[in-house]
């Protein structure tokens, strides 16, 4: 207490007078210019953009950036200019003096700050805040020539930099070494009745001449490629409108350059056919989630999702199990709130259909990759086709490459806003944002996982679709039988008599390997079947033989403990469990090859049932309700054995319990068999997603499954096999040809006529 009083009266003892110096002051150099204008933007481009940005948050509709003077091919000539003029709400001669003049002002900040963030025309975003924008022009030019007229405003405010007589650091004025201070720099202004901007016309026009830098007609096009990304990424890549529309013309000497892509037609049919995903989404920070639809309905995956947390860029930012602990305990990300649109494309070799590329889109694409907006205005150079701003080159040249998409894949942007994203703040040169500190690392973490999410589970399904496809398509039409006999034909026609009939002995070899490799496949189906189903059984079996352990080890403790009439209670217990694990193996018996072989007329209504018993605690637990309709004079029967039927039948339930629990809301999950006799067919159907039509023609081949990783792609396949074999089908019904509007599949158990 003692000590505080005597900090509080130091503080209030005035300083001794022979100890006053005087005050010092800080006054910069005037090469300060040189920073804030030239050394702090990268080239003459993004000095124009920023010039642009001024305008946009002047509320301007329209702004002209011409070049005039110069030569054919765009570089410079004696009297080259360029000229940005807008049609914005302009300054008064107050606001150029008190704030355009003074570096660092900081009156957008202060707005900000207040919430007063957005313009008071069009209710932008401002983009502006550090109050060093306009002093993009040193970047570009010696001599500046600004003209202004505030709406409303009788007078016009111009005003003239002439720092030709310097040389570009400040250095030397007219020749001469010395030291030149900033506030020795006197700028020359006036105002005067309107002649640049007359009768109701208003805005800002910055004339800038003794230009500086390199042009040319290719910095051109990149000028009007910058340009065309610098706003409104909806109405450029798809056919939607933004609402605020804001237009930048580019004129060269007279003729105006197309700003929008010349070629940008193209590019918006390549994002809507031939994108394998166009995901739309957004980060929840509250939570922890992505939220997103990729064109099948809405999704959700939580940061902590086992699938995400074992990803690799998961283990690369938590490698230890106590940061990935704590890093399962974060509530919330600094980096807030974003929402991003990605379209996906499949660059590999070899593809079929609507989403094979040729080489010249590819090429097109590779000039995009995913951009960053704040307040619809583009974040440079994010997006850019050498930047590589979510590390992804970086992660696939770690070995690392399967892992994520290239950049080449992926055209999108990423969303973020000043309000939302206050940590993730733009660097003060406009080049990208900070990209120290936790808010903008975690920033492209989370990106950068969601799209590995996508690679690695999403895609990959596609991808083994994909695979899948071309191994059925092969098989299913004959290649090579095909191949030897238009060889042979073509050998005989052109006289090769010799040749045709070594291909004639080939094409018999063949046949000859292809029958014996038939049968062992045949074979190989039977054993297949048998392990897939014995998979199912095995479960219930386990669950027996458990409380039969657990039987037994009380019989034990009370033959010790408890009376004669308690031991054989547990006996008679004990023989029932055992008794429905034989029922349970007689049920799997009946699948053996040798079983099958005993066919007689059964009826098909107490296999189902005896199946739908052994998948009811499954649907139970996933709210997957079952109905059951029997039609027909008599019961359905079939001339087979029950492992073919119940075979056929643990598929069904399978297939229907796998994509209800997967795909379909908990409300609507509903799986109904009819049993039509008079029809002589059961029909499976569920409430489901159905089957993708451009997957309906190899629902039934070998190893082809919609599920992925998860899917063996043999259980229809065996079926049909199986059926086939004692002359009956199985197909898939038209979609919409039953009520619930899932998958619906038609198992004929009587005989074709004929």
């Amino acid at each position: 207490m003692n000590s505080e009083v005597e900090v509080q009266g130091l503080e209030k003892e005035p300083p001794d007078a022979s100890s006053v110096k005087t005050p010092l002051s800080i006054r910069p150099y005037a090469r300060l210019l040189t920073m804030l204008g030239e050394q702090l933007l990268k080239n003459e481009r993004v000095a124009l953009v920023e010039l642009i940005k001024n305008s946009y948050d002047a509320d301007a509709s329209r702004v002209d950036v011409m070049f005039e003077g110069f030569e054919a091919n765009m570089t410079l000539a004696r009297g080259s200019k360029i000229i940005v003029r807008d049609d914005g709400f302009g300054m008064t001669s107050e606001s150029v003096k008190q704030a355009w003049m003074n570096p660092a002002t900081p009156t957008k900040f202060l707005k900000k700050k207040k919430g007063q963030q957005l313009t008071p025309g069009r209710g932008r975003v401002v983009q502006g805040e550090k109050g060093i924008g306009r002093f993009a022009v040193l970047k570009l030019a010696r001599k500046i020539l600004l003209t202004t007229r505030a709406r409303g405003a009788d007078l016009e405010t111009v005003v003239w930099f002439d720092f030709a007589r310097f040389d570009d650091d400040f250095l030397e004025e007219s020749g001469e070494e010395r030291e030149i201070f900033l506030d020795q720099v006197k700028i020359d202004w006036d105002e005067r009745k309107p002649k640049l901007f007359v009768g109701e016309e208003h805005g800002t026009a910055i004339e800038m001449k003794d230009l500086k830098g390199t042009w040319n007609t290719h910095a051109i096009r990149l000028l009007c490629r910058d340009v065309a990304n610098l706003t409104d990424p909806v109405s450029r890549l798809t056919r939607s409108r933004a609402e605020d529309n804001f237009e930048i013309r580019v004129v060269c000497d007279g003729n105006e350059w197309a700003v929008a892509d010349a070629e940008e037609e193209t590019l918006k049919a390549l994002i809507e056919d031939k994108a394998v995903f166009a995901i739309r989404g957004r980060f929840v920070g509250e939570g922890c989630a992505f939220q997103f639809n990729k064109g099948d309905g809405d999704e959700e995956i939580s940061l902590y999702d086992d699938r995400v947390k074992g990803l690799w860029i998961w283990r690369q930012r938590y490698p230890t199990k106590l940061e990935r602990q704590r890093a399962s305990e974060q509530q919330e990300y600094t980096c807030g709130d974003f929402s991003f649109r990605f379209h996906i494309f499949d660059f590999a070799r070899g593809i079929e259909g609507k989403y094979l590329l040729t080489q010249a889109e590819k090429n097109r694409l590779k000039n995009h990759r995913v951009y960053l907006y704040r307040d619809g205005v583009r974040v440079y150079p994010y997006g850019d086709p050498e930047d590589d701003w979510l590390n992804i080159d970086t992660s696939r040249g770690t070995g690392r490459a399967g892992h994520f998409f290239s950049n080449d894949q992926i055209i999108g942007w990423v969303d973020i806003t000043h309000v939302g994203n206050p940590e993730l703040r733009d660097k003060t040169d406009r080049e990208g944002l900070i990209e120290t500190g936790g808010a903008f690392e975690e920033f492209v973490f989370l990106i950068g996982a969601f799209l590995s999410f996508i690679k690695q589970h999403p895609f990959h399904q596609y991808q083994a679709r994909q695979l899948q496809k071309s191994t059925a398509k092969s098989a299913l039409g004959g290649v090579v039988g095909k191949q030897l006999a238009e060889l042979k034909t073509s050998l005989t026609s052109s006289g090769h008599t010799q040749y045709a009939t070594e291909v004639s002995n080939i094409e018999s070899a063949y046949e000859r390997e292809r029958s014996v490799l038939t049968q062992r496949a045949e074979m190989t189906e039977d054993l297949a079947g048998v392990g897939l189903s014995v998979e199912m059984a095995s479960h219930d079996i386990m669950l027996l033989m458990g409380r039969a352990r657990d039987i037994a080890f009380r019989i034990a403790r009370h033959s010790h403990e408890e009376s004669i009439g308690e031991i054989v209670d547990q006996a008679d217990m004990l023989v029932g469990v055992m008794q429905q694990i034989m029922e349970g193996m007689r049920d799997v018996q009946s699948l053996f090859r040798s079983s099958r072989r005993r066919r007689r007329v059964l009826k098909v209504e107490p296999v189902l049932d005896k199946i739908q018993g052994i998948y009811s605690g499954l649907l139970e637990k996933h709210y997957i309700s079952y109905n059951k309709s029997v039609k027909g004079s008599s019961p359905l029967v079939a001339t087979t054995n029950d492992g073919v039927i119940m075979q056929v039948l643990i598929n069904l339930f399978d297939n229907a319990a796998y994509w209800l629990e997967t795909t379909a809301p908990s409300f609507k999950r509903e799986i109904l068999v009819t049993l039509d006799s008079d029809a002589g067919e059961l029909v499976f159907a569920d409430s489901g997603p159905g089957v993708d039509s451009e997957d309906a023609p190899y629902i039934f081949e070998p190893f082809f499954s919609g599920k992925g990783q998860e899917g063996r792609g043999l259980g229809l396949y065996i079926a049909r096999q199986l059926l086939e074999r004692h002359g009956y089908t199985i197909n898939l019904a038209d979609p919409g040809s039953h009520a619930l509007g899932g998958a619906s599949f038609i198992v004929r158990l009587a005989e074709e006529e004929g």
